[in-house]
């Protein structure tokens, strides 16, 4: 015997809501456990001890940088007027273009589920609210991936994936809801 009991509209809409994010939680974790964000320290080891020579830098990995001889400068640079160490010049760009690939990644990652989602979501399963908890659930992974690496992206790209969007969304609209 089949339940055919209709539920109030706010449970289905609580229900729907929490599938999508319910999903969207286990997209997130999904990716870091396949591709994990490159931590800052792996790049640039914290060092408790400051370098005060040119030489304690070099040792240290890092960067000396000399104060300019106008007196007004060494006037304001204290402790040592000679010029600092700075221990990020070299490692910080390696983590920049660390976190740049991960960006990328983690948007394909989140745009293919997303898809996936949306895809799933409208295969006729015999529920419509897991159909559109998946559905929506697939268009908010796609949002926060786009929003995510869109800084990122290109022009060309940008057009690009908001076409891809488009035209993949208007397709399933069309093919699978015909008034």
């Amino acid at each position: 015997m089949e339940n055919t009991q209709k539920h109030p509209k706010f449970v289905r809409w609580a229900v729907m809501l929490g599938i999508v994010i319910a999903l969207n939680i286990f997209f997130f974790v999904a990716r870091s456990l396949v591709l994990p964000e490159p931590m800052f320290e792996n790049y640039c080891p914290t060092r408790t001890q400051p370098a005060a020579t040119e030489e304690a830098c070099a040792k240290q990995d890092g960067v000396w940088v000399g104060t300019p001889e106008d007196p007004s400068v060494t006037a304001v640079v204290k402790p040592n007027p000679a010029g600092y160490c700075d221990l990020f010049q070299k490692c910080q760009p390696l983590f920049d273009e660390a976190h740049k690939q991960y960006a990328m990644y983690s948007f394909v990652v989140m745009i293919g589920l997303g898809i996936l989602s949306i895809i799933v979501g409208v295969l006729p399963i015999g529920s419509s609210i897991v159909s559109t908890g998946l559905s929506y659930g697939g268009v908010l992974a796609l949002l926060v991936a786009s929003v995510g690496y869109w800084g990122e992206a290109g022009n060309l790209l940008k057009l690009g994936m908001s076409f891809i969007a488009l035209v993949a969304l208007i397709y399933i609209g069309v093919k699978r809801f015909k008034d």
